[in-house]
């Protein structure tokens, strides 16, 4: 016979693990740009790395934001999951 259902310590622990990352990788993105913005390079090269490196920080915001939604996501699960095996 077929089990259905999860583990709903094992989601709710996935769900902070998401958050928790979400968090490390906004907050490293931010410390980087912080220092490539403040660094004293002049020319076209420093205009073209910090460019690209704005592409970059929007891309880990975005990455950071994407696993916040996975972590509701989640936790939306464990709670129907508790909803349903409570009942």
């Amino acid at each position: 016979m077929a089990q259905l259902g999860a583990d709903v310590e094992q989601l709710a622990a996935l769900s902070r693990k998401f958050n928790e990352v979400s968090g490390q990788i906004e907050s490293m993105a931010q410390q980087i740009t912080s220092q490539v913005e403040s660094a004293w390079w002049q020319g076209r090269d420093a205009d073209r790395f910090r460019s690209e490196w704005r592409s970059h920080h929007s891309q880990l915001k975005n990455a950071a934001q994407r696993l916040e939604q996975e972590a509701q996501r989640v936790k939306k699960q464990e709670q129907q999951q508790r909803q349903t095996s409570g009942a």
